[in-house]
């Protein structure tokens, strides 16, 4: 397995693509110009899938593009549709139309083309915000970052429900890589002993009154 990370997106946002045995699964492709990502797919490989973790422009922004030039399907949690849907995106902010018909990613287990991976629904940044397992690896979106967590404030965003997706996320292995949205990588173990506001959210679920 070979991952390779772009930061080419608006706000540096960090584009995956996971290479394994000829086949490519990319993750939140953000830039501005399809031809960039494809500069890092050879012509012997094969793109399987398309997984957004989220609906921001900033992860979504060449996925038309993307999706016409490689032929692959495009997954994304439904709860954050009105971020991407032409009707309703302009109004909020970070939301951008994506045109390419869109699959369900859905918590539980999923085979995209020959990745078999593990999708969280964590929302808290945004409803349909997601972190994707593949093997040893968590890349998080905009949930978890080394040393910070994505904002709440903005559409759909919600602190109460950040705090359940940190509590889901504690209980996985603490030696998972965290490949976050933005910025540079960490893990799980780390995250949950010095990340200041991971603590703070998760405090917010121990001192809650009981009914």
């Amino acid at each position: 397995m070979k991952i390779d990370v772009l930061p080419l997106g608006l706000y540096e946002e960090n584009i995956y693509l996971i290479h394994e045995n000829g086949h490519v699964l990319i993750v939140d492709p953000g830039c501005h110009r399809a031809r960039e990502i494809l500069k890092y797919i050879s012509k012997d490989e094969k793109a399987d899938a398309i997984v957004l973790t989220h609906g921001h422009e900033d992860h979504t922004y060449c996925v038309d593009d993307l999706a016409d030039e490689l032929g692959c399907p495009v997954y994304m949690h439904p709860l954050d549709l009105p971020l991407v849907q032409a009707a309703s995106s302009g109004a909020k902010p970070f939301s951008r139309p994506v045109y390419t018909p869109l699959k369900d990613l859905l918590e539980g287990k999923m085979t995209l083309g020959t990745f078999k991976v593990q999708i969280y629904h964590t929302p808290g940044h945004t409803a349909g915000s997601v972190c994707v397992r593949y093997r040893d690896v968590l890349i998080t979106g905009d949930t978890l970052f080394a040393g910070s967590i994505g904002r709440t404030d903005l559409y759909s965003g919600n602190d109460a429900q950040m705090s359940e997706s940190l509590l889901k996320l504690k209980q996985l292995p603490g030696n998972l890589t965290i490949c976050p949205g933005h910025g540079p990588a960490s893990t799980l173990a780390d995250e949950f002993r010095h990340n200041r506001y991971v603590l703070y959210y998760l405090k917010q679920i121990d001192t809650e009154p009981e009914d």
